[in-house]
């Protein structure tokens, strides 16, 4: 019975935003596996569950958990890990990512695809190895979207993402603004905000990757020299973290919006968005891995993921 009724509920939920069964499917599992989930025919994962269910907002409430020990343990570090990474707390994402592909599937495309980014990501970081950064987060997109670049341009059907290709787009547009390619960079970034709109998510949901979206824009459009928009960004961003007491990105949006200000001129009130920036980051501790508030400040660095 619950079998049926997660199926009912993706059928429905597919039919009513939509999405063919290929468009829903691809990446994920084939069209005629999705065709028995939906009909109650065979047994659906929870990695597969949550997967669909990221292409369409508003259906978590059904899932119904019958994780086996392994799964509840993948998922349990693969939280850890997008937690560890998005404080900085890097010794502690290294152990659990180690931990991670220890434990995951070698078969599945989607331990896969969350080990190669997560790594892309620890390395963006920690500023090693950044040549090979876009190159493996290129390969992460293409284990569940290989024709990726195809169905882009194409757009002749629909793109739905999961929250993992999400997080792998928007570390591509970081580093494509770190090889001074901005067009590139801001033509993603542009496109996951206009998704993210489109796909009507509740707060809780658009919170995942909302800010990182956002956020990151700023942060480019500030690389740009674009000082006036960024700061219209930044203040559409901390309305959103605010209204959702989402506090981790504040400090990144409040340090860009306090060195574009400083660039118009607006010294008063850029002095005031420095001084919020510091007391958060000293109320989270947060500016220990950059050794204090000036180094943080400077560093100029994007959100490369939000938890």
């Amino acid at each position: 019975m619950p079998t049926y009724g997660m199926g009912e509920a993706i059928r429905e939920m597919r039919m009513r935003l939509g999405y063919t069964q290929e468009e829903l499917a691809y990446g994920i599992c084939t069209t005629g596996t999705l065709s028995k989930i939906e009909n109650g025919r065979s047994i659906i994962s929870k990695r597969v569950f949550e997967a669909l269910c990221s292409k369409m907002p508003g259906i978590h409430h059904v899932w119904i958990s019958c994780d086996t020990k392994a799964e509840m343990e993948r998922s349990r570090l693969c939280k850890q890990i997008l937690l560890y990474l998005e404080l900085r707390k890097m010794n502690e994402a290294k152990a659990a990512m180690e931990q991670y592909r220890r434990r995951k599937e070698k078969d599945n495309p989607f331990c896969m695809q969350f080990d190669l980014y997560t790594q892309a990501i620890y390395q963006a970081i920690l500023k090693k190895d950044e040549g090979k950064i876009l190159p493996k987060l290129k390969m992460a997109l293409a284990v569940t979207m290989p024709d990726y670049k195809e169905r882009f341009r194409a757009k002749k059907k629909a793109v739905l993402l999961t929250y993992d290709e999400v997080y792998i787009l928007s570390n591509m547009g970081i580093a494509y603004a770190k090889k001074d390619r901005s067009e590139r960079a801001y033509s993603i970034f542009c496109f996951l905000k206009e998704y993210i709109r489109q796909q009507e998510m509740d707060l809780a949901e658009s919170m995942k990757i909302n800010p990182m979206i956002l956020g990151n824009l700023a942060w480019l459009l500030e690389r740009q020299g674009q000082f006036r928009e960024a700061v219209k960004q930044c203040d559409e961003c901390m309305e959103v973290c605010i209204l959702a007491n989402k506090y981790t990105v504040l400090p990144y949006l409040l340090c860009i919006k306090s060195r574009c200000l400083t660039a118009l001129g607006n010294l008063e009130t850029a002095k005031k968005s420095r001084q919020q920036a510091k007391a958060i980051l000293g109320i989270r501790n947060g500016i220990r891995s950059y050794g204090g508030f000036e180094e943080f400040y400077k560093a100029q660095e994007p959100i490369y993921v939000t938890f």
